[in-house]
């Protein structure tokens, strides 16, 4: 299995659009290791009001999934046999018959299209049926491969979690040992890592629904009561078993109708737009990669498929990528979201030499070096954008692709300091200057980390009337004038909070200070990249409301960035990836699908 086909299938299955069947694997094998991603979800034990269930589980042929058995008619149909003939060989004799033993894990994928091949040939002889000559059931799998998510569905799924119910999915399934099974192990890898608290599949189990153990093994795995469950399934016998354990059912014929009534039952207004999935810093695998001189750095390694790795900027760590990770992941990449040099875990010398853009792109290079990467696509935001952009100069041919968010490609010059320029007219780069000084800004910033990160980490429109990013070393500090009691802005919660304090404890802010204190070396050494263009596919996104990155900054640089795909969120400051996740996550994945090679243009789906 290639990766751009794994990259392809599992793209569609976050995107709700694709092709998938019925399998469920919960891992991800990346490079040799198994990583279970996790979503952030309310672990709050406060259900809606006046609603005594906990947990929704869900059939996933039929209700996440279209019917597979219409599937499997039109595949009939395409080649010429009677509508029903296939539906009509796969349900006789159950439930003792070879696709009932497929589902328990008695016959495994390849056994089952031995024996159905064989059952087929023989019904068409009895009922009078020509096979085309070519007929094998192999390709009947393929059928299932046409399935599509219903987004309705997914959407609520994530609601629901998002307001503290669990959910599962509780299917019939198989296993599958072709020769294509990589295509089952990577499809279901997004939805049940973010969607769902646990799988249940016959085929692991060894029953099939609607036999009652197994779904006394979903209550089990819930930690439930059968009174505290909802299951949702199209098929009445299957709802008949749950029912008879006293579990709440709803029929799944009409999707609306069906959402209507699992809305009356949670007092949950499903229909909602789920909030972006975000990952949660203790439910990632966290991995070091020490360079070959030495350096430290601490990442997050998820997914399998083209390396992307993400660069953050100023004050932030790989915490800023939180509700990107699972959107990229979803979308068929291999998501590297570093913590910067001078951040969170990776190294943090005090030198300021050790953090110019000379040193910092040889840093990177070794890093991918470690990771045996020989390119990957880098995406950059602030000081994280001006590195992956100047690294694309110097190393274009470590950069199959590279993005830039706030931050511009500014082509090199050899006339004009940019240390020189912010001097003569400071303006909203006043507090670069202030930064200048070692120990200086420290000092201050690290007398309050929450006041720092709360003062820094704002919308626009929540922007303390006392804070400014100009005339800093005139009012004597970055943070004069702001109240210590400053309120939380909407764009963190308390637990975001309390990580960033945590990570600026771990390293202090000397070295991610010290990035700003290269500014004329830096100049110095894009000289060497004088006149040179671009040529990697390149992507920038501009903000409308970022006052010190506006986006006039970027307007030169078509001349220079020969294949440059642009991206704009109106309404959105500098802290595009908080502010607004889901905008960016759709220019970044459809961005990404497009350079990479696939032409699909899915719809993004509410819940990534």
């Amino acid at each position: 299995m290639t990766t751009r086909i794994l990259r392809t299938i599992v793209t569609r299955i976050s995107y709700l659009r694709l092709g998938v069947s019925k399998y469920s694997v919960i891992t991800q094998l990346n490079g040799g290791r198994i990583c279970a991603s996790f979503p952030e979800r309310s672990f709050s034990t406060e259900m809606a009001k006046n609603s005594n269930k906990k947990a929704v589980v869900f059939d996933l042929g039929g209700v996440v999934f279209e019917p597979p058995q219409n599937a499997i008619r039109q595949y009939g149909v395409s080649i010429g046999l009677p509508g029903s003939f296939l539906e009509g060989v796969l349900i006789r004799g159950m439930p003792d018959n070879t696709f009932c033993k497929m589902e328990r894990g008695e016959l495994t994928a390849r056994q089952f299209t031995e024996h159905f091949e064989k059952e087929c040939r023989e019904a068409a002889k009895k009922e009078g049926v020509t096979l085309p000559p070519d007929f094998n059931t192999r390709t009947m799998f393929d059928a299932f491969m046409d399935l599509k998510l219903v987004p309705e569905i997914i959407n609520a799924v994530a609601v629901l979690r998002q307001h503290g119910f669990k959910t599962a999915a509780l299917t019939n399934n198989y296993i599958d040992d072709r020769e294509q099974n990589a295509l089952s192990a990577g499809v279901m890898t997004a939805l049940s890592s973010f969607h769902f608290d646990h799988f249940i599949e016959s085929c692991r189990f060894g029953q099939r629904k609607p036999h009652e153990s197994i779904f006394k093994e979903a209550l089990r795995k819930l930690e439930i009561k059968a009174e505290e469950m909802i299951f949702l399934d199209d098929i009445g016998s299957n709802l008949k078993a749950a029912k008879g354990l006293g579990i709440s059912t709803i029929l799944v014929k009409d999707k609306n109708a069906a959402l209507k009534e699992l809305q009356e039952i949670t007092n949950v207004d499903v229909f909602q737009e789920a909030k972006p999935i975000k990952v949660h810093p203790d439910k990632v695998p966290h991995s070091y990669a020490v360079t070959r001189s030495g350096v430290k750095f601490h990442y997050v390694d998820m997914g399998t498929g083209p390396p992307v790795i993400l660069c953050h900027g100023f004050p932030e760590s790989w915490y800023e990528w939180k509700t990107q990770i699972p959107a990229l992941v979803g979308a068929g990449f291999r998501v590297i979201a570093l913590d910067m040099k001078g951040y969170g875990q990776s190294s943090n010398p005090p030198e300021i030499e050790e953090y110019s853009q000379e040193r910092m792109c040889k840093d990177m290079a070794e890093f991918m070096d470690a990771l045996c990467l020989p390119q990957a696509t880098l995406i950059g935001h602030d000081w994280g954008g001006a590195l992956v952009w100047t690294f694309a100069m110097h190393y274009a041919d470590r950069v199959s692709h590279v993005a830039g968010i706030c931050t511009p490609m500014m082509p090199p010059n050899n006339k004009s300091s940019p240390l020189e320029r912010i001097k003569k007219d400071p303006g909203v780069f006043d507090y670069q200057l202030y930064f200048q000084e070692p120990g200086v800004a420290e000092a201050e910033l690290e007398a309050n980390l929450e006041k720092f990160v709360k003062t820094f980490f704002r919308r626009p429109q929540e922007r303390d009337p006392a804070f400014s990013v100009a005339d800093v070393r005139k009012r004597g500090g970055l943070l004069v004038g702001v109240k210590d009691d400053i309120t939380l802005s909407s764009i963190l919660t308390e637990e975001d909070l309390e990580y960033y304090v945590k990570q600026m404890k771990t390293s202090g802010l000397r070295g991610m200070l010290n990035w700003y204190r290269n500014i004329e070396q830096n100049w110095k050494y894009n000289h060497r990249a004088m006149g040179r263009k671009l040529y990697m596919p390149a992507l920038m996104v501009t903000c409308g409301l970022d006052r010190v990155l506006s986006p006039a900054m970027s307007k030169a640089m078509e001349p220079w960035v020969v294949n440059l795909s642009r991206g704009h969120i109106e309404d959105s400051g500098h802290w595009a990836a908080l502010e607004k996740p889901r905008e960016l996550n759709k220019i970044l994945v459809d961005w990404l699908l497009k350079v990479h090679g696939d032409s699909t243009r899915p719809i993004i789906p509410s819940s990534l």
